[in-house]
């Protein structure tokens, strides 16, 4: 059952795991990390009480992008 035709799988599904910013592989240790900035995405949701919303806005960015 290996001759689907598909390169990464039959299910494609980006918003499962780990995504990260311009499709760029996950790094796990930051001190390997040869670069001038970094840029990271916190989930903060402080400003919209009661409504779950902000911090979905990160991770809606690194799959868009």
């Amino acid at each position: 059952m290996s001759g689907h035709g598909y390169e990464t799988g039959r299910l494609n599904l980006p918003f499962v795991g780990l995504c990260s910013f311009g499709k760029y592989p996950y790094q796990p240790d930051w001190s390997s990390i040869d670069a001038d900035f970094a840029i990271l995405g916190a989930p903060f949701d402080f400003g919209t009480q009661f409504r779950a919303g902000a911090r979905f806005g990160p991770r809606g960015i690194r799959e868009a992008s």
